[in-house]
């Protein structure tokens, strides 16, 4: 995990009322996960944001509360339901623009509508796969989102 590089997508704490939890969710996320198929081991290239000021922030108001040189349109949130469920599942937001307009894929996250914002809900285990295929392009948000179990939590894919 590159937790010093500012490109990678934040996971953005808004529940402050249990730090064993967050510690513990910060670990699953940054553990090495093996790929079934190759043997090898992968981290997700994220980055960990603890700052009061996105406290019980809605989805909306964290997007459009990321710095205006963000990189990327994603992001991961440590909520009270990550805290209070039982497999601590993350929401996953994607905020990439909806349209073929080339102005939108050059504007601020402050300026992102909200019916471009899209969720669910995914294990702290299974953040690696999201994160590191949604960077290189391999698959895009869909293939994760119509991939979650009938609860609406992605658990990754089948092998």
């Amino acid at each position: 995990m590159s937790s010093n590089d500012e490109k990678n997508p934040w996971v953005v704490r808004v529940c402050f009322s249990d730090d064993q939890t967050w510690e513990r969710i910060k670990k699953q996320v940054a553990a090495p996960q093996p790929d079934p198929l190759s043997g090898l081991e992968f981290t997700a290239n994220v980055r960990f944001v603890d700052d009061p000021s996105f406290a019980n922030l809605s989805c909306h108001d964290i997007v459009r509360s990321l710095p205006a040189d963000y990189s990327g349109y994603l992001a991961f949130v440590f909520d009270n339901q990550s805290k209070e469920s039982d497999e601590h599942s993350l929401l996953v937001v994607d905020f990439s623009p909806k349209g073929d307009d080339p102005r939108d894929f050059e504007r601020n996250p402050n300026q992102v509508p909200l019916e471009d914002i899209r969720t669910f809900r995914a294990i702290p285990s299974s953040i690696q796969s999201i994160e590191n295929n949604l960077s290189i392009a391999n698959m895009d948000f869909d293939d994760f989102r119509m991939a979650v179990r009938k609860d609406g939590i992605f658990e990754g894919f089948a092998s």
